[in-house]
């Protein structure tokens, strides 16, 4: 089985959440999510956290809340989710990256959204916002 690890950075401001919407053209398209991606070498997760967040969003946060890890096993991969709850304080300049996403929006944690997409549902709760 492989084993593939993974960062997901939910962003919060003024007690919404972002999500996004994968772009056509990669794997999972349209799957609403947060900010996810992987870690380079060289890099800790938390940088990554941040990093990713600038990248696909054009904000700049700061972690305020880290998960427990999350292991999900799928018919051939294990995935070690890690997870971050992201603090922005200006969202003035959102500018979402279209090679990553093709649509934003913002929401509260009870938005029905969010049990129809399981890995966004996994990632507030283990946030210990569900």
């Amino acid at each position: 089985m492989e084993t593939l690890i993974t960062m997901h950075a939910l962003v919060e401001y003024d007690g919404k959440y972002l999500i996004m919407q994968r772009a056509n053209h990669r794997s999972n398209p349209g799957y609403w999510n947060c900010v996810t991606g992987h870690v380079k070498e060289d890099e800790n997760v938390e940088t990554t956290a941040i990093r990713e967040v600038k990248e696909e969003t054009n904000l700049d946060g700061e972690i305020i809340k880290t998960a427990d890890i999350l292991v999900h096993n799928t018919k051939d991969q294990r995935w070690v989710v890690l997870a971050y709850l992201v603090k922005v304080n200006d969202i003035t300049n959102i500018k979402i990256d279209e090679s990553e996403s093709q649509a934003y929006k913002w929401i509260e944690k009870d938005d029905e959204i969010v049990h129809k997409y399981e890995g966004l549902k996994e990632t507030l709760r283990i946030l210990d916002l569900l």
